[in-house]
């Protein structure tokens, strides 16, 4: 036993040596869809190679630091667990990649401290293990769901600029009349018929379409005292989409709470749906203090859209703040928590509620991955109506 202790405790003390990791990061996460962090392992012995190496975050002091701080013991939690990877083998003077899963449950910026490396080969009983110190950070994204493509539809009619795909000369479509000819004009687009019989070169100018077009208002505030009355009569709220689950009952504070993040929800998906079907989109944000987005459709905007709410602070909240001057066209929609918010609507602006929000949404079946990556699955009228109505 003495002699099996030894041999254990000198042959990870060796394998052990010489290896380094670094940690490398995706660009982003989303909240309650796994993602996975890589690794590079180097092994830089000339002649020993290494068995059975486990990598993991670690955060705080000594190797159970994570259990005392870190995002595993965060109020509120932001990770379903310790992401860990495994390589069974790594030989000398080789590199290799491991990946461990990911799973952050809530949004915003997401801390990683240390890396911790060890092995117990080869009987298991004594653990070498290294600790590498790497500060880095992950942007987690809200949770994104599939917008009924039927809101969009009515976002749009509601706007005056919604749908129409207004004719603006300059563009590259189809015809949208005649002129003199200018200097830098291609020979493509010169008239010669028309041209023969004025004299002087006319050239056609085609159409330059304007997409559809939505104003976004982001409204956090609410009006406390019907708030509060309605949670002394008892009010719940359960899961989004908690089919069969037991409904708890919810203090004031977490109902705020839950509304607060499905509205950033809906934002984040209304955004990430208006990019994916053409539509420009437009943002501003009531109640938080927020940079204004205006109206634009690009893979960028979108990117810096879905950042800003990743990263809005609730704990600045202020319900005296409902200005909506930040954005200069009326809003096509104001998503707000309830029917007690304070920014009033205007008579051609649809209203989404994030209490009534499972019955406009839907669960992306492959994750968010396929709407972030402009690749959504085509549903049939009938089966979008049959899950809405599950």
């Amino acid at each position: 036993m003495i002699g099996a202790l030894c041999i254990s405790t000198i042959v990870s003390w060796q394998m052990m040596r010489g290896i380094t990791v670094q940690r490398i990061l995706p660009s982003h996460g989303v909240a309650g869809e796994s993602t996975a962090i890589r690794y590079q392992i180097v092994n830089h012995k000339r002649f020993m190679p290494v068995f059975s190496l486990v990598v993991r975050e670690t955060w705080g002091r000594g190797s159970s630091g994570w259990r005392k701080s870190g995002p595993l013991v965060d109020d509120p939690i932001k990770l379903k667990g310790l992401p860990h990877g495994w390589v069974l083998h790594l030989g000398p003077n080789q590199r290799v990649q491991a990946e461990a899963p990911c799973w952050p449950i809530r949004r915003g910026a997401l801390r990683f401290e240390k890396i911790q490396v060890y092995t117990s080969f080869p009987f298991g009983v004594i653990r070498r293990m290294l600790e590498f110190e790497q500060t880095s950070q992950m942007l987690v994204y809200p949770q994104l769901f599939r917008i009924n493509r039927h809101v969009l539809y009515r976002l749009s009619d509601a706007d005056p600029h919604g749908r129409k795909k207004l004719e603006k000369a300059g563009g590259n479509e189809e015809f949208f009349g005649l002129r003199e000819y200018r200097a830098g004009d291609s020979l493509k687009v010169v008239d010669w018929k028309r041209t023969a019989r004025a004299g002087k070169l006319i050239s056609r100018e085609m159409t330059q379409p304007s997409p559809p077009k939505i104003t976004m208002v982001l409204d956090l505030t609410f009006d406390e005292s019907k708030l509060a009355g309605e949670g002394e009569s008892g009010g719940m709220l359960g899961g989004l989409f908690g089919k069969g689950k037991k409904k708890k009952q919810l203090s004031l504070a977490q109902q705020q709470a839950m509304l607060h993040e499905r509205c950033i929800c809906l934002a984040a998906s209304m955004a990430c749906d208006a990019y994916l079907h053409g539509y420009q989109i437009g943002m501003s944000v009531i109640g938080v203090p927020s940079v204004p987005f205006p109206v634009h459709h690009s893979l960028p905007h979108r990117t810096r859209m879905l950042e800003a709410l990743s990263q809005l602070d609730l704990k600045y909240l202020d319900n005296s703040l409902t200005s909506t001057s930040s954005i200069s066209m009326v809003p096509s929609v104001v998503i707000q928590c309830s029917e007690h918010g304070n920014v009033p609507a205007g008579p051609q602006t649809q209203v989404l509620r994030a209490d009534e929000m499972q019955s406009f949404v839907l669960e992306f079946e492959d994750g968010s991955a396929s709407v972030l990556n402009k690749q959504v699955t085509v549903l049939s009228k009938r089966e979008e109506i049959g899950k809405v109505g599950a």
